[in-house]
C-alpha cells in the first residue's frame, strides 16, 4: 500500500511539471492508470506519452520512425516501416541500430537541433560547404569535438539549415582526404617547377604528448622568378634518429613526389646526425650533375650561436629598458635596493647589449623566407667578424672575453660555410665579384660550376630557340650557342652592380639574355641561409597538438599541419605586374639601406634597423675569411 502512495505521490509531481508536454485524460482516474505491482520505471514509462510534435523537436529522431505505445500494441514501441515490436522499455540505440535495417540514417540527440526543416543542400554545395568548414578546423585549430558541440550546430544551423554539419569523425576524413587531394595536387605542380629545389629539415618533439616529427620545407623560384616556399611534410618519426634514418626518409618523402633527382641543398641545424644525413644524402646522388651542385649548408641562425646568446640579449635589453623604473623602485624599497645592479654591472650589461645587438639583427635578417638572403651571407658575416674583431681587440671593453668566444666559434664554422656561399653571392646581381677583396678563387669557383650548368644545358638547349619577350613578341637570337655561351659569364660579371633592385626582379628582366646563368640563379638562390622557415611550422604544430588535443593521432596531425601551411601560403600581395607573397613576422616589415656602393634590404626590429656599416669597413680591411 505505502507502495501505491508514493508511486502516487511521484507521478502527481512529474505531471504538476510537465502538465503542457503530457496528454492526460481528465475523466480516467489515478487508479486506472497505476498498478500497485508496477515498479518505479515501469509507470514512468507508460506516463511519458508526448504527442508527435514534442516528440520530434525534444526527443531522439528515432520517433519519426516508431509509433510510441499505439493502441494496437499498448506497452510497445512499433516500428512504421516493417510493424516490428520492441518494449517500451528498450532503449533509443536498440531502435536506431533497428532502423539502419531499413538503411535510414537516424541522427544522435546532439546531432538534433531545433530548427525549420528545410532541404539539404545537394552534393556539390555540401561539398563546398565541408571545404569551408575543414579550412576553419585546421587553420583555427580547432579540436575536432567542436563540430559535436551542441551550440555550435544551432549556430551553424540558424545562418545556414539546409548545411549537414558533420560529426567530429567525418571531420576527421574530410581533413584526410583533404590532404591526399593536395598532395596530389602538389606532385602535379612541383613537376612544372622550371627549377630545382631547396629543403630544410629538422626534428621536433611534442611536448604535450613526446610525439616525434620530422620536418621538411621545400623552397624554390617559379616560373615567374618569385621565391616560394612550404612545409612538404612533417613525418611521425618513430625509429631512432640517426643521420642515416633521417636520410632515408627524407629520401622516399622526395620520390614520393619525384623530385629526388630537382634537390640543390639541404639547410639543418648542426646536429651530428643531421651532418651525417647531408653526407647520406650527397653519396647517394647518381648524377654526376647533382652530385656535383649539391650541397648541405648549416643553419647560419645557429652558426651565430644566438640559441644560447638570444635569451641573454632579450633579458638585457629590457632589464636597461626597465632602469629608470628599477631606480625609482630601489629609492624605496630596500629588497630592491639590495639587488639593484651596481654602476660597473649597468656599465657590463650596456657593453653586453652593445655586443650582441648585431648578431641579433642579423639573425633575424638572414631568416627570411620570402626574399633570397643566401646571396648576402658573406656581407652579412663580415660585417659581424668585423663588428666582434673591433671589440675583442679592445682592452677597455667589459665583454672583450665575451667578443673574443663568439668571435672565434662564428670563425670556426665560416671556415666550413665559406665555399658554399660564393656561388650565391655572385649571382646576387647587386654584388657579382665586388663582394671579394681577392676575385681570384670565387672567380674560379664560378667558372666551374658555369661549366657543369653549361654541359648539361647542351643536352638540352636546342640549337636556335625563340624565347617571348615582355611584350609578348617572339624573337629568334641572333648569335650563335658557341659564341654565346663562350661569353655568357664574361658578360654578366662585366655588368655594373645594380645597387636599387631586387635579385629576382633583375634575373626576371635579364633571363633571355642569360639563358645559362640565369638557371644557376633560379637554383642557387633559392637555398635558405637559416632553416627558421621549418622553426616556423613547428611553432604552429605546438598549437596544433594541445592539452585540448593531446589524443591527436600522429597522421591526422601530419594531415592538419600540411594542409593549413598550404593554406597560409596562398596569400600574396600584387605589386606592378608582378606578384610576390606577402610574409609578416611580427612587426617587422622590409626597408633597404645604403651600404658603401650597394643596396641591401633590412629588417626593421622594433624600432631599430639592421645596421650594416661594419660590413663596409671589412671589405676596406680584410678579406672575407
Amino acid at each position: 500500500m505505502h507502495q501505491f502512495y508514493f508511486k502516487s505521490i511521484l507521478i502527481f509531481f512529474i505531471f504538476k511539471k510537465k502538465k503542457k508536454i503530457f496528454c492526460i485524460k481528465p475523466e480516467k482516474g489515478w487508479e486506472d492508470t497505476i498498478n500497485p505491482d508496477e515498479s518505479v520505471s515501469q509507470v514512468l514509462n507508460k506516463n511519458s506519452e508526448v504527442d508527435s510534435e514534442a516528440s520530434t523537436l525534444s526527443g531522439s529522431s528515432v520517433w519519426l520512425f516508431f509509433d510510441k505505445n499505439p493502441d494496437s500494441a499498448p506497452g510497445y514501441n512499433v516500428c512504421k516501416e516493417c510493424s516490428a515490436k520492441y518494449k517500451l522499455s528498450s532503449s533509443v540505440t536498440t531502435l536506431r541500430k533497428h532502423l539502419e535495417k531499413h538503411r535510414f540514417k537516424v541522427p544522435t540527440k546532439k546531432q538534433v537541433v531545433e530548427t525549420k526543416k528545410k532541404e539539404p543542400f545537394k552534393e556539390d554545395e555540401q561539398k563546398k560547404h565541408d571545404e569551408y568548414l575543414v579550412r576553419w578546423l585546421i587553420c583555427d585549430l580547432q579540436p575536432f569535438t567542436v563540430v559535436d558541440n551542441y551550440y555550435f550546430r544551432e549556430f551553424i544551423n540558424f545562418f545556414c539549415p539546409r548545411y549537414v554539419i558533420p560529426d567530429r569523425h567525418k571531420a576527421k576524413d574530410l581533413i584526410i582526404e583533404s590532404f591526399n587531394n593536395q598532395r596530389s595536387q602538389i606532385k602535379s605542380e612541383l613537376h612544372k617547377i622550371p627549377g630545382r629545389f631547396s629543403l630544410t629539415a629538422d626534428i621536433w618533439t611534442s611536448s604535450v604528448n613526446q610525439d616525434v616529427f620530422l620536418g621538411l620545407t621545400i623552397h624554390y623560384i617559379d616560373s615567374n622568378w618569385r621565391l616560394c616556399n612550404f612545409l612538404l611534410d612533417i613525418i611521425p618519426f618513430t625509429i631512432s634518429h640517426t643521420g642515416i634514418n633521417i636520410s632515408q626518409e627524407i629520401t622516399r618523402v622526395l620520390e614520393e613526389f619525384g623530385i629526388s633527382n630537382k634537390i640543390i641543398a639541404l639547410t639543418t641545424d648542426n646536429e651530428s646526425a643531421m651532418l651525417v644525413c647531408g653526407r647520406e644524402m650527397a653519396s647517394a646522388f647518381e648524377d654526376d650533375f647533382l652530385t656535383l651542385t649539391f650541397s648541405h649548408y648549416r643553419c647560419a641562425a645557429h652558426i651565430l650561436n644566438l640559441g644560447i646568446l638570444k635569451l641573454a640579449f632579450y633579458m638585457l635589453k629590457r632589464l636597461k629598458e626597465l632602469e629608470p623604473a628599477l631606480t625609482l623602485l630601489a629609492a624605496d624599497n630596500e629588497l630592491v635596493k639590495s639587488l639593484y645592479p651596481s654602476d660597473e654591472d649597468w656599465s657590463t650589461i650596456k657593453n653586453t647589449i652593445l655586443l650582441l645587438e648585431p648578431l641579433e639583427k642579423a639573425t633575424v635578417y638572414l631568416s627570411a623566407s620570402s626574399y633570397p638572403t643566401i646571396g648576402e651571407i658573406r656581407l652579412v658575416y663580415s660585417g659581424i667578424q668585423s663588428h666582434l674583431e673591433r671589440f675583442k681587440n679592445d682592452n677597455d671593453f667589459k665583454q672583450k672575453e665575451m667578443a673574443t668566444s663568439i668571435f672565434e666559434k662564428i670563425d670556426e664554422y665560416w671556415a666550413i660555410m665559406d665555399k658554399y656561399s660564393i656561388t650565391s653571392a655572385i649571382l646576387d646581381p647587386r654584388n657579382k665579384l665586388s663582394i671579394f677583396t681577392d676575385e681570384l678563387e670565387p672567380r674560379q669557383h664560378i667558372q666551374n660550376i658555369y661549366k657543369i650548368y653549361k654541359e648539361r644545358s647542351s643536352s638540352f638547349r636546342p640549337l636556335l630557340e625563340t624565347r617571348q619577350t615582355e611584350s609578348n613578341e617572339f624573337i629568334p637570337t641572333d648569335f650563335s650557342i658557341t659564341e654565346s655561351e663562350k661569353s655568357e659569364l664574361d658578360r654578366y660579371l662585366a655588368l655594373p652592380n645594380e645597387e636599387e633592385i631586387e635579385p629576382l626582379l633583375w634575373w626576371h628582366a635579364h633571363a633571355n639574355e642569360f639563358p645559362i646563368i640565369s638557371d644557376m640563379a633560379r637554383d642557387f638562390l633559392s637555398i635558405q641561409a637559416t632553416s627558421v622557415a621549418l622553426e616556423q611550422a613547428f611553432s604552429v604544430a605546438g598549437n596544433t597538438i594541445t592539452k585540448t588535443r593531446n589524443r591527436l593521432h600522429p597522421e591526422t596531425a601530419r594531415a592538419c599541419l600540411c594542409a593549413a601551411q598550404l593554406v597560409y601560403h596562398t596569400k600574396s600581395v600584387q605589386v606592378g605586374s608582378s606578384q610576390f607573397k606577402l610574409v609578416q613576422v611580427g612587426s617587422s616589415r622590409l626597408k633597404s639601406v645604403q651600404v658603401g656602393s650597394s643596396q641591401f634590404k633590412s629588417v626593421q626590429v622594433s624600432s631599430s634597423w639592421l645596421e650594416l656599416e661594419p660590413v663596409q669597413a671589412a671589405l676596406h680591411s680584410k678579406s672575407v675569411i
